[in-house]
């Protein structure tokens, strides 16, 4: 009985160590396993991202690798902070291959064919059509709340609800009516069965964006062209594939909208 309840109170000490750990900002908080999809108002806008894409190596807490990697980047003595590992990388001159890494990072994961550039007239779907890296999930959570404000505009005519006049290459009508397609591509996707599961869908219909005025619809393409250009995307990143950690702007105050929204409720 012993042996259980001092391993039962080891156990609750480092749940509460983690617990703790998870309330302190990310340029503070110790690297483990940070989850962008999770509410968590932690600011700093490629503190955020580069937090996704790192871990602490298996069987060596203090060292740290990339996901998916089985090789230390970072070796220290103790365990360092997210805010410090990345100044490690970005400053380090026997760091430059692992900064290199972080250089050339896929836009996109899941089954990519080639990038559609007009509204296909017979689109064939996919189980699952591509997602963004998951390092990109607060872009992703950007667009979402873009989306979420423009609805407001079904029920309301008159919703204020304005585009992007400066700082984005200008959005013709079809771009427009290829982002709204897409949009609601992915809106439709919700609603597909998993894999295995046919037939259970949500009851719900996904949001019409196609019915909202044309102004809100413009409005909302612009929007997304700005949010990714806020993470350092744009025309050459998106056809090549490919974007840059260290073209997402450091932006130290930057805190995820969907956090901010959800931690106040």
């Amino acid at each position: 009985m012993a042996g259980v309840w001092f391993g039962s109170t080891a156990y609750a000490q480092e749940a509460s160590a983690r617990e703790a750990q998870a309330q302190l900002p990310l340029d503070q908080r110790e690297v483990g396993w940070f989850d962008p999809t999770r509410v968590d108002p932690s600011p700093g806008r490629r503190l955020r991202s580069f937090a996704t894409m790192v871990r602490p190596l298996e069987g060596n807490i203090n060292a740290i690798t990339k996901q998916g990697s089985r090789e230390a980047y970072i070796s220290p003595r103790r365990r360092l902070t997210y805010g410090e590992a990345l100044h490690a990388i970005e400053a380090c001159s026997r760091l430059r291959d692992a900064k290199e890494e972080f250089s050339a990072i896929p836009l996109r994961v899941g089954e990519c064919r080639e990038l559609v550039r007009a509204v296909p007239e017979a689109y064939q779907r996919t189980p699952r059509d591509p997602d963004l890296h998951p390092a990109l999930q607060d872009l992703g959570d950007e667009i979402n709340e873009d989306i979420r404000e423009a609805l407001f505009a079904l029920d309301d005519p008159d919703h204020y609800y304005p585009g992007v006049d400066d700082g984005i290459e200008p959005v013709t009508d079809d771009h427009v009516k290829l982002v709204i397609w897409a949009m609601q591509r992915e809106l439709d996707r919700e609603l597909r069965p998993a894999e295995g599961q046919a037939g259970m869908l949500t009851s719900l219909p996904a949001a019409p964006l196609m019915e909202l005025p044309w102004h809100i619809q413009r409005a909302l393409a612009e929007r997304r062209r700005l949010r990714f250009k806020q993470w350092g995307i744009g025309r050459q990143q998106w056809e090549q594939g490919t974007w840059s950690l260290w073209e997402v702007p450091c932006d130290a105050d930057y805190v995820s909208r969907r956090a901010a929204r959800l931690n106040a409720a």
